[in-house]
């Protein structure tokens, strides 16, 4: 068979001409991937790591986060107590508990969506996603809506290698940033990196202590436990008063949930390195070891997630003589756990009857425009009524719910005739997001708080006077002071005894003033017991 030379020629041009565009539109393809991929949150262009900086300003992560919505934090919490140590793995419902994290991640909550990440990594039976992409992208989400720990989290996948390309470098230039932004624990992670007195970069450490120490002290005044236990390594020395105060900042950092910091505190008390005179304490107390020993072993399950408060109710630094105890772990810990008073309410007989609305449901006000019919006619429509005299345009009758087909009743406007009373449709009760009192009583439910019964007095002080009466005290600044973020939480209470001082904020690094607190007496004392001066803990 003859071969047409000049066919064939035209055939491998055409060829080496498909293969070379093939080639050009690979190449192209595959620069708008680099790109694409460069503009991703994971691979975010951020300054290196710099362990020489000269200064630092602390941010608090709170006050410059927005607040969330309200139904959001309630699947979140509601979630996370899902994850109880005292329930057995295999009887926690992960699927559930990914679903109310998802709910809130759809709501736009970063901390959800940080958890909802590391339920898909760790393959908990139950969740229906298994893809490290999709966990990834909810910390890109979190990132994008200027979430500190989610900058922190980066980090971690860069350093673990989740992230292609992700190594140390990039990893530091993450939580180098995170720490910029107020995130606790990259302050943490950072602040005990820099808090060495030289440079070991092959260890993983560095000496600039004190931005080191800035940094730390930046999370502990945001309620970080370890940055407590990291903190008491910088703060003692071989003086008394700097073992003092390392000493009162292991035991704030127990109260913020901190089991190293109990664990540490047990080995002093226990009498470590006493010998050597490096003790903290300067003598044995087996009792309070043994205390802290039990407490830190509960914290330890719960990951920081437990605040303890009041522990001084428990477990006051000495010289504060010991209360009696039952032996009962769980008689300290709940103890030591905030309180709250049942909210003070009264049965309204307005609201019996037609006028009844559910808890946690509302009416909607009347609008300008409402269907409106007469009293002698029949209700058209089922759901709410708020009956009006001719001519007005607001009620002082609370909304009347009816079912389609039945008559009016008669209004409270005794001295018109009812047929110049008119009713206008309000339509149903609307659910209502969740209110500060059902985040509380979540709290209850969840173990996390516990409710006393309201003192016999009502008392309310300034935080730069003495205690008057012993017991546990709410701490709380005005809604309009600057740090009101940071302090006006549900655990910031102290058991004080009568005559002592108030806690002071600068104690935690919080910039606020003993003056601007108010703090409100929730009683819950410890009995007397076998004489003056001797008292055992009561809950």
């Amino acid at each position: 068979m003859k071969i047409n030379i000049k066919l064939l020629g035209i055939v491998f041009l055409f060829a080496l001409f498909s293969a070379t565009s093939a080639q050009a539109s690979l190449a192209s393809l595959g620069t708008k991937l680099t790109i694409a991929m460069s503009d991703l949150p994971r691979y975010e262009k951020l300054p290196p790591f710099d362990p020489h900086r000269k200064d630092f300003t602390c941010v608090y992560e709170s006050q410059r986060m927005p607040p969330v919505d309200p139904q959001a934090e309630m699947w979140f919490q509601q979630a996370v107590a899902m994850n109880d140590p005292n329930v057995l793995p295999d009887k926690i419902d992960y699927g559930a508990m990914y679903q109310l994290y998802l709910q809130a991640a759809q709501r736009n909550h970063p901390k959800a969506m940080l958890n909802l990440a590391s339920l898909i990594l760790r393959e908990r039976p139950g969740v229906p996603v298994d893809d490290s992409e999709v966990a990834i992208g909810w910390v890109e989400k979190a990132m994008k809506l200027g979430s500190a720990d989610a900058y922190d989290r980066m980090g971690v996948y860069h350093l673990n290698g989740l992230i292609k390309g992700g190594d140390a470098t990039s990893a530091y230039a993450f939580f180098q940033r995170a720490a910029d932004m107020g995130s606790p624990e990259a302050l943490t992670f950072l602040g005990d990196k820099l808090a060495a007195t030289y440079d070991n970069p092959a260890e993983g450490f560095w000496g600039n202590l004190p931005v080191g120490t800035k940094m730390l002290e930046c999370a502990f005044a945001q309620g970080y436990g370890p940055a407590a236990d990291k903190l008491s390594y910088i703060y003692r020395g071989t003086t008394q008063e700097s073992k003092n105060r390392a000493l009162h900042v292991l035991h704030e950092g127990v109260k913020l949930g901190c089991w190293e910091c109990a664990d540490n505190l047990f080995t002093q008390f226990d009498g470590y390195g006493l010998t050597r005179g490096v003790n903290l304490i300067g003598h044995v107390d087996k009792a309070r070891a043994e205390r802290y020993n039990k407490i830190g072993d509960v914290l330890k399950l719960y990951d920081g997630r437990l605040k303890l408060p009041n522990l001084d109710k428990v477990l006051p630094l000495p010289p504060a003589a010991l209360p009696k105890w039952d032996g009962n772990v769980q008689t300290l810990i709940n103890a030591a756990k905030a309180v709250t008073i049942p909210q003070k309410g009264h049965k309204d007989a307005a609201l019996e009857g037609r006028a009844f609305v559910p808890a946690g449901y509302a009416v909607r006000p009347l609008e300008a425009g409402a269907e409106a019919v007469t009293a002698e006619q029949q209700v058209p429509q089922t759901g709410y009524w708020v009956a009006l005299l001719p001519g007005s345009t607001t009620s002082t009758e609370r909304p009347q719910r009816y079912e389609a087909g039945e008559r009016f009743e008669r209004a409270g406007y005794d001295w018109v005739s009812p047929d110049q009373v008119q009713w206008h449709y309000v339509g149903d009760v609307y659910r209502l997001p969740p209110q500060p009192s059902d985040f509380v009583d979540h709290l209850v439910s969840a173990g996390a708080i516990r409710e006393v019964t309201p003192p016999s007095q009502d008392l309310e002080c300034s935080g730069n006077i003495p205690c008057p009466a012993t017991g546990i005290w709410g701490g709380r600044v005005d809604s309009a002071h600057a740090m009101k973020a940071l302090f006006n939480r549900v655990d910031q209470q102290a058991f004080v005894a009568k005559g002592e001082r108030f806690p002071q904020p600068h104690e935690r690094v919080i910039e606020v003033d003993s003056r601007d607190v108010v703090w409100t007496y929730l009683g819950n004392p410890n009995r007397e017991e076998g004489g003056p001066g001797i008292h055992a803990i009561s809950l």
